[in-house]
């Protein structure tokens, strides 16, 4: 893709998994969760906001003086690109670019336990948890390979009907796989499709497992309700700190919507079964913990 051409360099690089851009020509990039700063053709703010608005074009959607911040993900000879924009001048003095590249290789399990991500029985056990269609949240921070496990999770299902819903289209399963996309409102303010939304139409779908890329607001609620009316076989990722603190991020994301505590662990413990922490180090990226989720 030629409008990538001025981060190349650091794309070539196959063990460089971010790239961080600011227009105040500071550019870090990670390597096995290490960031480095490196100096890169672009040098003028106005260069890098061109050059960051054609790439956001290029991806679907736009960033200019209305809608500063935009976020688009991108099919490349380097694998799949999220790549976040904020424009300087409105939110942030400089404009300021975030790329992340997730793998073009869809990783299985098997691959993840040559790469030490997983144990082997840790592998053995979650192949158990798929089996038995048992509902299951990844948690973990920023990074720490959420995604990848969840994907190489959802490709051991590749023979049944896997519906997903994501913002930006990351999982990108094989097989009966069916992906839904969330869509933000245009300049009035009206077209938007939220998470909520889809995944109440995925009920509608016959799905056998429905995934949700990351779980942050209302349609917790919606899935949880959906898993205590025969559905199984669910997954999703949940930003928390910690299998310990799942719980508690739960009932702050829930207690947003309305839902007294009482009643939304009695919902939880009826629907979720199983707590997955992943976590980055300087050494990588592992599975740290497999837990029955307490409530």
């Amino acid at each position: 893709m030629h409008i990538l051409e001025p981060i190349r360099e650091f794309l070539e690089q196959t063990d460089v998994t971010d790239v961080l851009i600011s227009s105040n020509q500071k550019v870090l990039i990670e390597k096995a969760g290490n960031l480095q700063q490196v100096t890169w053709e672009l040098s003028f703010d106005e260069e890098i906001r061109t050059w960051a608005v054609s790439v956001i074009r290029a991806g679907g959607s736009r960033v200019d003086l209305t809608k500063p911040i935009s976020e688009v993900s991108l099919n490349t000879e380097f694998g799949l690109l999220r790549f976040h924009c904020v424009l300087g001048g409105e939110c942030s003095e400089n404009t300021q670019i975030s790329i992340r590249r997730h793998s073009a290789i869809a990783f299985s399990l098997d691959d993840l336990v040559q790469r030490d991500f997983v144990s082997q029985a840790q592998a053995t056990k979650l192949k158990q948890i798929l089996l038995s269609q048992e509902n299951f949240v990844i948690v973990g921070g920023t990074g720490s390979g959420k995604t990848t496990l969840l994907r190489a999770l959802m490709n051991e299902c590749s023979v049944e009907r896997v519906i997903t819903i994501e913002d930006l289209a990351e999982l990108e399963l094989f097989g009966n796989a069916v992906a839904l996309r969330t869509r933000a409102a245009n300049h009035e303010g009206v077209g938007a499709i939220t998470s909520s939304a889809l995944l109440r139409e995925a009920l509608r779908m016959r799905p056998d497992r429905i995934v949700i890329g990351e779980v942050r607001g209302e349609e917790l609620l919606v899935l949880i309700q959906a898993l205590n009316t025969g559905h199984s076989g669910a997954g999703f990722t949940l930003h928390a700190n910690s299998a310990e603190e799942t719980l508690p991020r739960m009932l702050a994301i829930l207690a947003a919507t309305g839902l007294q505590p009482k009643l939304a662990k009695v919902l939880i413990s009826a629907a979720l079964h199983w707590v997955i922490e992943v976590r980055r180090t300087p050494e990588g990226r592992s599975v740290l913990a497999i837990e029955r989720l307490n409530v």
